[in-house]
């Protein structure tokens, strides 16, 4: 009788232990799948993007609310080289960033902020606004630049689909101080998750013509192919 009331004992302990478990298993949060053209999101990647003109490559690194990304571009046709550095920090859907654009010749540095929107569990939208300045270098005049104010705004507006592919467009029109015009741009694309950390993508990048003290900037159309591995 003894033994019964062991053996009793200890399948009713083992019993309660495992619905102990899955009790807390039931009760641990989730956690939330991000999709990869929100860009609030933190993750890390590594990129790869080209185009007719300009080979790209991008590494991105999430820690937390803390985001560093570094983009490397280099001209097909002179090899030359430019590039883009940003930090970002995101907060409940604000957004804050620092990023220094530029080549030989012209550098850029931007501070901003932006906010995310969630309409439903598949469409955001992303106000974004920066300020900053810009210096270019004259042409055969050495160490002498024209320097202007910038302030730029636009919006991110994504479609996240539940497999997690995305789809996004986003207006922006950066005011130049200095030469008293908007740069209107706009930029249509998307990305196709082809396993749980690839995706393939596509972006168009339209700009219309704007005036400079060199004359008027005729309007340009680029198309991008990428390719994105997430850790």
């Amino acid at each position: 009788m003894s033994k019964l009331i062991a053996k009793t004992s200890i399948i009713a302990a083992a019993t309660c232990a495992l619905l102990s478990l899955n009790t807390m298993a039931a009760d641990a949060p989730t956690e939330e799948k991000v999709n990869y053209g929100d860009p609030t999101a933190s993750f890390t990647t590594i990129g790869v993007s080209t185009s007719k003109n300009v080979d790209q490559i991008t590494g991105m690194m999430g820690l937390g609310s803390n985001i560093f990304q570094v983009d490397i571009n280099r001209d097909k046709n002179t090899g030359d080289f430019s590039g883009r550095g940003r930090y970002f920090h995101v907060t409940d859907g604000l957004g804050y960033s620092v990023d220094l654009i530029g080549d030989a010749n012209t550098q850029t540095i931007l501070g901003g902020m932006i906010y995310k929107f969630q309409v439903n569990d598949n469409v955001s939208i992303f106000p974004m606004l920066s300020v900053g300045g810009t210096q270019t270098k004259r042409p055969m005049e050495n160490d002498k630049y024209d320097r202007s104010s910038l302030v730029q705004a636009g919006v991110y507006a994504m479609y996240g689909f539940d497999a997690g592919h995305w789809l996004y467009a986003n207006p922006k029109s950066t005011y130049h101080v200095k030469n008293e015009s908007f740069i209107n741009q706009v930029e249509l694309g998307g990305g196709f998750m082809v396993t749980d950390n690839i995706s393939v993508g596509a972006k168009v990048e339209y700009t219309a013509a704007y005036d400079t003290p060199q004359g008027r900037m005729k309007e340009d159309t680029v198309t991008w192919l990428q390719a994105n591995y997430y850790f």
